[in-house]
């Protein structure tokens, strides 16, 4: 079944946090020990609502551990909380998967860490049916 609604008037509602932290040991942080995070001074392109979930009335959060290296690349994933649906949880990990992260630091120096991407699929509410008043 084809969708005819031009992409222009379809409009999705989208969530993305970071949701890492780093685990300090019993020493305690450094003032310059900072957790990894998606670079927001780059485009990273918010996952296509999937079609398929579209039609099927699909949405739901979709939870990614990414391994940020030192040098920000990812490079090592896994689907920490699925969102219930195959379609949407690979939209957002194939996304995610393109995007460009600041990597955690320690004693502020880049460092390898793991963080959480948390990625929200959420339809559109439909407009209040006004009553016909007319007499």
């Amino acid at each position: 079944m084809q969708r005819t609604l031009q992409p222009a008037l379809r409009r999705f509602g989208f969530v993305v946090s970071i949701l890492g932290a780093i685990a300090f040991g019993a020493g305690g942080a450094y003032a310059s020990d900072t957790p990894a995070h998606v670079d927001t001074s780059q485009a990273n392109p918010q996952p296509p609502y999937p079609d398929s979930a579209d039609l099927d009335g699909e949405q739901g959060a979709v939870l990614i551990d990414v391994f940020v290296r030192p040098s920000g690349h990812v490079t090592a994933y896994r689907i920490a909380q699925s969102s219930g649906f195959d379609d949407l949880d690979t939209a957002a990990l194939q996304s995610v998967l393109n995007w460009k992260f600041v990597p955690a630091t320690h004693d502020g120096d880049p460092v390898a860490r793991w963080t959480t991407v948390r990625i929200v699929f959420q339809l559109p509410q439909a407009p209040p049916v006004q009553p016909d008043t007319a007499p």
